[in-house]
C-alpha cells in the first residue's frame, strides 16, 4: 500500500535555497553589501596613507606662487589636506597633509618651512576631520556626515564648513607666527592673505572633490582611519 509521507520543511528550503546565508531577500542584499566592503586590514589603510602624501606633495609643488618677504608660496596643498580629511579620516589627514607638505617643501627648496608643514598641515588636517564628523551623532565616523546630509538641506555636512573654519585658522596662525620669528611681523602680515585665499581655495574644491568621490565609490568610506 502507498504511504505518503509528509513534506520536510527543512529540505525544501534547502531545495530552493541550497545557501542559508542567502535564503531570503534580506540576507541577499546583506551578502552584496559584504561583497563591496573593502577589508579594513591596516597594510591597505597605511597603502592609502602613501598615495594620499603622495597626492598631496604633487599638489602642493606644481603650483608654487613664491612670496618673498617670507621666502614662502601659496599652493594647493589645502585642496588634498582637506580631501583627506573630509573623505578618509583624521590619521590619514594629520599624516598626509603633514608628510605630503613637508615632501613637497623639500623638493622646491624650501628646507626651512619643512618643521613647520609638517606640524601646522597635520594639524590642520587632523582637526578639521575631527570637527567635520563630532557634532553629527552616529557612533561609526564613516556613517556621521553622510547620515545627516540625507537630512539636510544642504549638498554637505554643514559641519565642514566649521571644519574649514578650524582649519584655516590652525594653518594661518601657524604660519603666521613661524613667518614673524623667522622674517619679522610684517613679512608674515604680507604673507597672511594668501593663506587666507590659499585655504578658502582648497575648501571650495575639497568639498566637491570628497563628494564626487564617496558617491562614485561608496566603499572609500571603509578606509577612514
Amino acid at each position: 500500500m502507498y504511504s505518503r509521507k509528509e513534506a520536510d520543511p527543512a529540505a525544501a528550503s534547502a531545495f530552493l535555497f541550497p545557501n542559508p546565508a542567502i535564503g531570503y531577500t534580506g540576507d541577499m542584499r546583506k551578502a552584496k553589501k559584504e561583497k563591496r566592503r573593502l577589508p579594513r586590514s591596516p597594510a591597505l589603510r597605511i597603502a592609502t596613507i602613501a598615495v594620499l602624501t603622495a597626492v598631496t606633495a604633487v599638489f602642493t609643488y606644481l603650483v608654487r606662487i613664491p612670496i618673498a618677504p617670507t621666502r614662502g608660496y601659496l599652493n594647493l596643498g589645502d585642496v588634498a589636506v582637506y580631501f583627506s580629511a573630509f573623505t578618509l579620516g583624521p590619521l590619514t589627514a594629520l599624516l598626509a597633509g603633514g608628510l605630503g607638505t613637508a615632501l613637497a617643501d623639500l623638493l622646491a627648496g624650501y628646507p626651512q618651512w619643512i618643521p613647520i608643514s609638517l606640524l601646522v598641515h597635520g594639524l590642520q588636517g587632523l582637526l578639521a576631520a575631527l570637527v567635520a564628523v563630532l557634532p553629527l551623532g552616529r557612533s561609526s565616523l564613516g556613517q556621521r556626515d553622510m547620515s545627516a546630509r540625507r537630512d539636510s538641506r544642504w549638498p554637505f555636512p554643514p559641519a565642514w564648513l566649521a571644519a574649514g573654519g578650524v582649519g584655516t585658522l590652525v594653518m594661518c596662525a601657524g604660519y603666521f607666527s613661524a613667518g614673524a620669528m623667522m622674517y619679522g611681523f610684517g613679512a608674515a602680515l604680507v604673507e597672511l592673505p594668501g593663506n587666507l585665499l590659499q585655504n578658502v581655495a582648497g575648501l571650495l574644491a575639497g568639498i566637491p572633490l570628497s563628494l564626487a568621490v564617496r558617491k562614485a565609490y561608496p566603499p572609500v568610506a571603509e578606509l577612514r582611519w
